[in-house]
């Protein structure tokens, strides 16, 4: 009998909550929605509560309010009271926005899963700002625009100048970002903060700086900035803090601006569009000095400086027309940005490694780079004029001459030193003496024997390891691939050199093989290690050489080995003589 009575009332708690669920899913929550204030000024924010006393399916997609409002930010809480002895419970989410235009708005139905918030309308008001806010009838925040010039042209430098005045208290001041199509935008240094005065009153003010550069010719609208900041509601408040005053935020847009981008004009006759303020070239040489010697390394650096444009627009320097006696060998340019507060200042510097192989006198050709000036908008260029280098000969080895036979002098009296035997006197003690003759014939057919047995041994010594290498006289590929390895693990880039074009010799047997050629032959990272290489080897001053890079190169890459087994190797440029092993 208990038994049954449990049972019913199982039954009983399920039918009532299965009632009370699906009482449940079929009723929506309602969801109201208040604006604080009504009407509004179209440059202030206000805020719009969105109101329900159940919790609703799901939390809100507030996307529909971007149509006619900014959104600012937003916040939820919850709120429980007890009415009449019965508990109640409120949820509340606060959406603070900016209308866009004025006019009654619409504040659309807002989705809070399947549940959705009632519509509501909002009055805003048109008020002129014009770049200005209005506190109490006070002009207490204003933002400031300007632009020049005005009329740039193309890839050339404008500089935008946004300042924000005030004399009220600010609060999270937040000022959106700078973005203008079709062009290039930095900012130029920090924020300045100064004092200035309008219309009579005295304004603390923050200025920014940005430099434009419009990538192409034409109109170039800047959007206007917005500035959203909060202010005391009681109007301005100098110095004061606020003390708990209320605050409202304040959202005031800058006026648009438009340049009239010119193209480079038809009188710049330059290969490379250069337009700046200031453009130099310098060029220094390492060693300075008046006279090298073949084989020496010299370094030129190449230095382009130019105020007013990118480093993007700065041409490559030619090192075109050197003299087919004089190698080089160029570093990779370096690039460098300055953002001060007049503008961009831009530099280019190139470094080569140039090695005379023969003595003489040789020219470096003079450099141009033609630029146009958008301050006088002529067209200028800035030059280096050619330079003459004297190329000696080098210390020549020395040749040690061969000592000859020096007379013997007569010995003084009392000298113990042994007189010396003329060859008249030494023939007739020869013939006086026929055992010292025959003893003299035995013992030059014994030295004969002794001779052809050491040189019967030094060729059979010769012989073994000619078997062991190829018929070429060249180290096999093996040995190739030791030397190359031991060389590279001491890190000695001259023993590396020697070692690496024998390496190549034996790939490619009937092309000369140099450091240039390999590099001109190779890619990725076998071409970065070779040209590393090089300008440790001839490069001034000498920089320490890692040869474990080349190394790990040279076992991951096959440097062409299959294609000159199928359809043979183009022929490699000759940079250096013909390397002789050392022994």
């Amino acid at each position: 009998m208990a038994k049954r009575r449990r049972q019913a009332w199982r039954l009983m708690i399920l039918g009532l909550l299965l009632y009370l669920g699906l009482s449940g899913t079929g009723m929506a929550v309602e969801i109201t929605v208040t604006a604080d204030r009504d009407p509004v000024p179209i440059d202030e924010s206000f805020n719009l509560t969105f109101s329900a006393d159940e919790s609703p399916d799901d939390e809100p997609d507030f996307t529909p309010l971007n149509r006619d409002f900014r959104v600012l930010g937003q916040s939820r809480n919850s709120q429980i009271s007890m009415v009449d002895g019965k508990l109640s419970r409120t949820l509340e989410w606060t959406v603070s926005v900016i209308a866009k235009h004025a006019g009654t708005l619409t504040v659309p139905s807002i989705a809070f899963g399947a549940d959705r918030s009632k519509s509501a309308t909002v009055t805003v008001t048109d008020r002129a700002v014009q770049g200005q806010a209005r506190s109490g009838g006070d002009d207490a925040l204003l933002i400031e625009v300007d632009v020049a010039p005005e009329n740039p042209y193309v890839q050339a430098q404008a500089i935008y100048t946004v300042r924000v005045l005030y004399r009220t208290n600010l609060g999270r001041a937040r000022l959106s970002p700078l973005e203008v199509p079709d062009a290039l935008v930095q900012q130029l240094g920090d924020k300045r903060n100064f004092s200035t005065e309008r219309h009579g009153n005295t304004y603390a003010a923050t200025e920014i700086r940005y430099a434009i550069f419009p990538q192409k010719s034409g109109t170039l609208r800047i959007p206007p900035l917005t500035l959203d900041a909060e202010v005391q509601a009681g109007g301005r408040g100098g110095m004061i803090p606020f003390f708990g005053r209320p605050a409202k935020t304040v959202s005031l847009q800058s006026e648009p601006v438009e340049l009239q981008v010119r193209p480079a004009p038809a009188a710049f006759s330059g290969k490379h569009w250069l337009p700046a303020e200031s453009v130099t070239l310098e060029e220094t040489l390492s060693p300075d000095t008046a006279e090298v010697e073949a084989g020496q390394p010299l370094t030129r650096t190449l230095t382009l400086k130019a105020r007013g444009a990118t480093v993007g627009v700065l041409p490559e320097l030619s090192s075109a027309g050197l003299p087919a006696e004089i190698r080089s060998y160029p570093d990779q340019p370096a690039l460098d940005e300055q953002r001060q507060g007049s503008g961009l200042f831009s530099t280019r510097q190139e470094k080569t490694a140039l090695i005379p192989d023969k003595p003489g006198r040789y020219a470096l050709p003079a450099i141009e780079v033609p630029w146009w000036n958008i301050a006088t908008e002529k067209m200028e260029v800035a030059r280096l004029p050619e330079r003459v280098i004297e190329v000696g000969a080098g210390a020549a080895r020395r040749v040690q001459p061969v000592p000859t036979a020096v007379p013997s002098m007569p010995a003084e009296p009392g000298s113990t030193a042994p007189a010396s035997v003329h060859p008249e006197a030494a023939e007739p003690a020869m013939a006086a003496s026929p055992v010292w003759f025959w003893l003299s014939i035995v013992l030059a057919v014994g030295w004969l024997i002794t001779a052809g047995l050491w040189w019967r041994s030094t060729l059979r010594a010769h012989e073994e390891p000619a078997k062991k290498t190829p018929e070429n006289g060249r180290p096999s590929d093996r040995q190739c691939m030791r030397e190359l390895k031991e060389a590279c693990a001491a890190n000695d880039p001259e023993r590396t050199r020697r070692a690496l074009l024998d390496w190549a010799a034996l790939r490619w047997p009937d092309h000369e093989a140099s450091l240039e050629g390999i590099a001109s032959h190779s890619e990725g990272e076998l071409k970065t290690a070779v040209q590393a290489l090089g300008r440790a080897l001839y490069g001034h001053p000498r920089e320490a050489w890692k040869g474990e890079l080349l190394w790990a190169a040279i076992v991951t890459t096959d440097l062409g080995k299959a294609r000159q087994e199928n359809r043979g190797l183009p022929e490699l440029a000759s940079l250096h003589p013909a390397a002789k092993a050392t022994p």
